[in-house]
Formats: C-alpha cells, sequence, structure tokens
C-alpha cells in the first residue's frame, strides 16, 4: 500500500470514527436507525477527506477542523438517501446494498435524510463553539447551505430531472454537474480552506483546482454509469439511460467525455502547484477521483 492510500485509509478510519459521535442518541429508534444505516453503509468519504488534505497541506493542526468534514459528509449522505428516492433516481441499490427506504419505507428514509442536514448545521455549531472563531464558523456554514442549497446541489437536482428526455447543450451539462455534484465538492475545499486559515490567495487557488476536480469526477462517474457494472459500483447502472437523462457520455460522447475530464484534471493540477506549499497530497487524490474504478 502506497504513502496516499495509507493516508486515506487512515483519515476514512478518523471520520467513520467521529460520524458515530455525531448521531444522536435519543429520539425515536426507527428514524434514528435509518440515519445509522445509511451514514455507515461505506462510502469513499472523499468530501471530508478533502477538507482534512486541506487542512494538513496548509499545515493546519487544530482537530475541530473534524466538525466540519463530518458537517459534509452528514450533508452528503442526505442527499444519497433523497436522491434514491421513488420520486428522484428510484435506486434499489447504495453502496452493494439495500437503499434507505427499501429498508425503513419511503418515509422514514425522507426524515432520516432531513434528521442528518439537520444534523450537520448542529455539528457546525459545536464547531464555532470550539474553533475560537465565530466569523470562521459563521463562514463555512453559509458556504455549506449555499453549496447544498438551489444554487447548489438541490438546484442541480433540480435541473437533472428536468433534464430527462430532453437534448441538452454541454454548457448547460456543465451547468448542472457544477451545481449538482461540483458545488459540495467545491465546498469541501473551500471550508477547508477556511478552517485551516488560507489567505485569499490560497483560497482563490483552492477554489478553482475544487472546480475542476468537482467536474471532472461528475464525467467519471458518468463514465462509469455508462460502462461498468452493478457488481464493480455497488450500486444500478444505466439508469440514466433507461430514464433518457442526458449525460457527459451521451452529450458529448465516452471518448471526448474522457478526453474532458483529463484536460479537467490537468488544469486543477496546474492550478493546485501555484500554491506556496505542496501540494502532493491534493494532487494524489485529485489523481485517484480521476482515475477511480467505482
Amino acid at each position: 500500500m502506497n504513502e496516499l492510500d495509507c493516508y486515506l485509509d487512515d483519515k476514512r478510519n478518523l471520520v467513520n470514527q467521529a460520524l458515530k459521535t455525531c448521531l444522536p442518541q435519543k429520539g425515536p429508534t426507527a428514524v434514528r436507525e435509518a440515519m445509522r444505516y445509511s451514514l455507515e453503509a461505506g462510502g469513499k468519504r472523499l468530501r471530508p477527506i478533502l477538507t482534512l488534505a486541506v487542512a494538513d497541506t496548509l499545515n493546519y493542526k487544530d482537530n475541530s477542523v473534524m466538525d466540519v468534514a463530518c458537517a459534509l459528509e452528514l450533508i452528503h449522505t442526505y442527499s444519497l438517501i433523497h436522491d434514491d428516492l421513488p420520486a428522484m433516481d428510484n435506486s434499489d441499490l447504495r453502496r452493494g446494498k439495500p437503499t434507505c427506504h427499501k429498508v425503513f419505507g419511503e418515509a422514514n428514509a425522507v426524515l432520516a435524510g432531513d434528521a442528518l442536514l439537520t444534523l450537520a448545521f448542529e455539528v457546525l455549531g459545536r464547531y464555532g463553539l470550539n474553533c475560537g472563531s465565530a466569523k470562521k464558523a459563521m463562514q463555512i456554514t453559509c458556504e455549506m447551505a449555499k453549496a447544498a442549497g438551489v444554487t447548489g446541489m438541490i438546484g442541480g437536482q433540480v435541473l437533472d430531472l428536468e433534464s430527462e428526455g430532453k437534448n441538452i447543450s454541454s454548457s448547460e451539462l456543465e451547468t448542472m454537474s457544477r451545481m449538482k455534484t461540483g458545488a459540495l465538492l467545491k465546498a469541501s475545499v473551500d471550508c477547508g480552506a477556511v478552517a485551516a486559515d488560507a489567505t485569499e490567495a490560497q483560497k482563490e487557488i483552492l477554489g478553482e483546482y475544487a472546480a475542476d476536480i468537482g467536474t471532472a469526477f461528475q464525467i467519471v462517474d458518468d463514465l462509469l454509469d455508462y460502462e461498468s457494472s452493478e457488481e464493480e459500483l455497488g450500486k444500478p447502472v444505466g439508469s440514466d439511460r433507461e430514464r433518457f437523462k442526458p449525460n457527459y457520455p451521451s452529450v458529448l460522447g465516452p471518448e471526448k467525455a474522457r478526453q474532458q475530464a483529463q484536460m479537467l484534471y490537468e488544469q486543477a493540477i496546474n492550478k493546485v502547484n501555484e500554491l506556496n506549499c505542496s501540494p502532493g497530497l491534493l494532487v494524489g487524490l485529485a489523481e485517484k477521483m480521476v482515475n477511480r474504478k467505482k
């Protein structure tokens, strides 16, 4: 196992441990079990690891940044529960396991997603109490809420639903992907930069890096859905084609989509190399995101 893989395993374990402490100990059992089921179903923990990696790159040592990382994963998990619902993507499988609504019913799945979203902002409140900077906490809260809201993830999901059965342009597709997937990935980097006291110049560089890898990540996701198998991905494949939803392979063609992902990756690497500190960790993460097989 190489150094980057060791880092990812270590951070993933730390995030998983921290997430367990976030879950509520009181309240109706059904919804708490649904929350735990989805949160502990596995996953790469990419978003919180990006936050922690930015802090490590900037040599920031305050452990309170873990609360920021956990809040992002709570929001991401809520979004997966809701995306899988029959009214949305209607998926029966997530991370190789039955989706939340298949196990706990639609009502509890909706409420578990709602509960994880609100829990994220409770965790951010705790971060504000622990980090010693109300200004940083408020800035991070605003960034995260915007990324998850109608100009970010939710808005992107609306555009995705509205695009079914339609021909859209490559620029419209890019707007949709930057909102639906890219916004929360970018927030993971942006919030890590704020938490780690990055300079304004560093924030700008990191923001451009994150925007590019966020779009590249979505392109690879679309290619995997187009070319991979359910066994490899742990979730249904080909759903976009079945529902006549445009994605990067259908709009650009598979080969051009791959070239676009590679171009964005190289652009992100060139940008992050402008940081006045060692960018190796962020370079390695970008490579993992673009060359992944699941």
